[in-house]
């Protein structure tokens, strides 16, 4: 009996309180109070009643008779609907609802119903828009943000995550958790400025964070501020000296700069703080082979030789250092041990068909490149560099389909392309070469290596010399510094009978190279053609010295002689 006093006790308050429309406007005057019918608030009672005791169907017959008295009262709306809530009838709901938020739009127990009968009904764009109001209303009801926060969240938009996080901070106060949250989805929507501005907010709290400067680093990354970059992660790196994406990141960096000092500097602190870190070793050593410190590099791997769980990469470098240093046998025993650790260690065995092919074992080569392409057939370089061998071992055919094969997979493949065009220049298919150089920079009008290659074929065949000159002249725009395109240019200037701008390229290409007898042998025939016959034999000299079976160049030095 106590509790049903008590439950009508509040009742009663509640419909005083609550029948009267929360925001009805008042006409000026004096103040009258809203007469609620007595039959009207005895049905409500009642309803709240069963309500109360779970029997909601039987509340609901009190409420409607309740609205019969009085039909303006948003309070006996919102509570049918709250009754065909819990009966789960949420379509009726949701119109009783609508009717009280009519009576009453600025009420927040209204909007949260309606929030949630959207939810069961699977609206969430209307959850939304309720949510959304009731926030407006009652900014610090945390449990509708968060409901709305996990909508945004589902439907994927991030931004307003993001401005319902910074309304949260405004209410509460920054903390890092969520401006981490802030950077985060900044940085997937590209808004950079936004990002770096809430880790720099992260940093006012904590200057020691170092995952506000690894982000800050991105995000000079994406700029192109490598300098900058690499400093953000040097800090990371300071306060969190084993940080593995920052590591990663700052490494890159470092390769891409071909900065190896600064990589050996780097992980020599690592491995102070913790020796046992077996990527820095491997970096390391890496870092070294780049320096042709090979002694270094294998002081640093060997140790890590035979150890459980050793990367596949280990014994790939190891191979790699072997190789260089002509010890062709070793190499290829380091690169076996890759492929066995690693099956799909692509690299390695193709290091393994290149140290093959260095040994002049070509038939071993091929049978590398061939389980290797089993194991990757959709790989366009693989079949680049078969082809290649397979036209050096003179199997044209077959290098054709190699080729073929590759620009099935990526028709603007520059090496596929290229290589194709020389296979048929040295068969002697002009035509069919010049074709595929056509067809080629269709594809790739920009590519320096097809320039050059197609105007080298034209100056060699005497054909075309002044768009081979202008093809030359774009690749050593492209490429100013390229030792072979230099040369190129200089020796279409020479067919041209420029000799004194041949001479000048021809001499720059030797100053980058001078290890090519072909580059020497046309820097002689400039000079010979210029009358300088004492130059001339000096450069066929040091070609003859380079290749010694070379009959042509001999032929060259004795006609001179004579």
């Amino acid at each position: 009996m106590k509790r049903i006093i008590i439950v009508l006790f509040l009742a009663i308050v509640f419909s005083f309180n609550g029948c009267i429309p929360y925001g009805k406007t008042l006409e000026k005057g004096p103040v009258q109070e809203r007469v609620i019918p007595f039959k009207a608030r005895d049905h409500f009672l009642r309803g709240l009643y069963h309500q109360q005791e779970g029997r909601y169907n039987e509340a609901l017959v009190e409420y409607y008779q309740a609205l019969h008295f009085d039909s303006t009262s948003a309070t006996i709306y919102r509570t049918i609907g709250e009754n065909y809530m819990r009966l789960g009838h949420y379509e009726s709901a949701e119109i009783m609802l609508k009717k009280a938020l009519n009576l009453d739009h600025r009420n927040p127990y209204t909007l949260n119903l309606l929030a949630e009968s959207s939810l069961r009904m699977g609206k969430d764009d209307q959850a939304i828009q309720y949510y959304e109001k009731l926030l407006k209303i009652t900014p610090y009801d945390n449990d509708a943000r968060e409901l709305l926060i996990l909508l945004y969240e589902k439907q994927g938009k991030d931004l307003d995550v993001a401005r319902h996080n910074r309304i949260l901070m405004q209410l509460y106060g920054k903390n890092k958790d969520m401006l981490f949250k802030m950077v985060q989805i900044y940085l997937k929507n590209k808004q950079y400025d936004l990002a770096a501005k809430n880790c720099r907010s992260i940093l006012k709290l904590d200057s020691t964070e170092s995952r506000a400067y690894y982000f800050l680093g991105l995000m000079a990354e994406q700029k192109q501020y490598a300098d900058s970059a690499i400093i953000y992660y040097k800090l990371a790196l300071k306060f969190k000296p084993i940080f593995p994406q920052a590591l990663d990141r700052i490494t890159f960096l470092y390769r891409t700069q071909k900065n190896w000092h600064d990589i050996i500097r780097l992980y020599k602190r690592v491995l102070q703080k913790d020796s046992t870190y077996i990527p820095g070793k491997i970096l390391l050593a890496e870092s070294y082979f780049y320096l042709q410190q090979y002694d270094s590099a294998r002081a640093r791997l060997l140790p890590l030789v035979g150890q459980p769980d050793i990367p596949s990469g280990v014994y790939e470098l190891l191979g790699r250092i072997e190789v260089e240093s002509k010890n062709y046998n070793s190499a290829k025993e380091h690169f076996k041990k890759a492929v066995k650790l690693n099956e799909k260690n692509k690299f390695a065995w193709l290091f393994l068909a290149f140290t093959y092919t260095d040994m002049d074992s070509f038939a071993q080569a091929e049978k590398i490149y061939q389980k290797t392409l089993k194991l990757f057939p959709g790989d366009v370089t693989i079949w680049t560099f078969y082809g290649n061998l397979l036209q050096n071992q003179k199997k044209y055919e077959q290098s054709i389909d190699a080729f073929n094969k590759a620009l099935k997979i990526d028709s603007t493949n520059e090496s596929a392309l290229s290589g194709l065009a020389i296979l048929y220049e040295n068969l002697k298919m002009f035509s069919k070469c010049d074709s595929i150089y056509e067809i080629a920079l269709q594809r790739l009008p920009n590519s320096a290596l097809l320039l050059n290659n197609y105007s080298y074929s034209l100056t060699e065949r005497d054909k075309d010399l002044q768009r081979a000159l202008e093809m030359a002249k774009k690749a050593i725009q492209l490429r100013p510094n390229n030792a072979a395109y230099l040369d190129t240019y200089g020796w279409v200037l020479y067919k041209l009978k420029n000799y004194p701008e041949a001479e000048k390229y021809i001499k720059k290409s030797i100053e980058l190279r001078d290890d090519s007898d072909v580059v020497l042998e046309h820097l002689g025939d400039v000079y010979k053609a210029m009358g300088n016959l004492e130059q001339a034999v000096f450069y066929w000299k040091k070609a003859l010295e380079l290749k010694p079976e070379n009959e042509r160049l001999r032929k060259k030095i004795e006609e001179i002689a004579k």
